[in-house]
């Protein structure tokens, strides 16, 4: 594949992306940052890993009281729920409340069927394979072309 291919190819996932997040957005009546929140939480659920204000301060680059406040709108607003970490009286963990886990599942339509019938179809190798190029490309473009 010549480069412009690949460049073709990842202006499409970019747009692709961008289109599944507006649908969510409209779907869920949320901003940019609170979505990234969600799907954070969303996918966390779905490996069955509990979050915390700390991953997620971790994923989003922010400070944790700047995670708090995030996490505290949409508590309000009925997109979030703390609950009890059972291992640790003081901390808590994040969910998704029932109602947006299935307003999340509604607007993701069947992708999440999509890609989970893709990517088991790659052999383990294949699947480590593509993280690796995936993680390059993300640092490719969030800090410049990676030393190989």
């Amino acid at each position: 594949m010549s480069e412009i291919d690949l460049t073709a190819a990842i202006t499409r996932l970019e747009a692709a992306m961008g289109a599944l997040r507006g649908r969510l957005r409209e779907r869920l009546e949320v901003s940019g940052t609170d979505l990234t929140v969600l799907q954070f939480v969303a996918r966390a659920e779905a490996a069955e890993r509990k979050v915390r204000v700390k991953d997620l301060a971790s994923h989003l680059g922010l400070s944790g009281p700047a995670v708090t406040g995030t996490v505290d709108r949409l508590e309000r607003g009925g997109h979030l729920c703390r609950v009890p970490n059972p291992d640790d009286g003081r901390s808590r963990f994040i969910e998704l409340t029932p109602e947006t886990q299935r307003a999340y599942a509604a607007a993701m339509d069947s992708t999440n069927e999509h890609l989970h019938e893709l990517l088991s179809s790659f052999s383990d190798r294949d699947r480590a394979k593509y993280v690796k190029v995936i993680d390059r490309v993300i640092e490719a473009l969030e800090y410049g072309a990676p030393t190989p």
